[in-house]
């Protein structure tokens, strides 16, 4: 069964999450208990959202954080698609 927030995956902003984790210096090693603290996490906010009064501040913030990481990734992927651009330094010579 896939735990889902507001229709969304939520396997997908934990991977999201944990990737982003992992490239601001998290260690690989910490990555798997990041992610049991992310679904322990996202678990809670879903019992919780089921009141439509934090339900209405739960769902923009999710949104938001979900549309943010796919951001991200769609950038690091155009990154390595078209790679970094060399730069040259001029030369001494006359």
């Amino acid at each position: 069964m896939d735990l889902q927030l507001f229709g969304i995956s939520i396997a997908s902003a934990i991977l999201g999450i944990t990737q982003l984790a992992k490239r601001l210096g998290v260690a690989d090693r910490y990555a798997g208990p990041v992610a049991v603290v992310l679904g322990i996490l996202f678990g809670v906010l879903s019992k919780v959202s089921e009141d439509p009064a934090v339900a209405a501040w739960v769902q923009p913030i999710l949104l938001g954080l979900l549309t943010g990481l796919a951001a991200a990734g769609l950038y690091s992927s155009s990154k390595a698609v078209a790679g970094t651009p060399e730069i040259t330094k001029p030369s001494d010579a006359p």
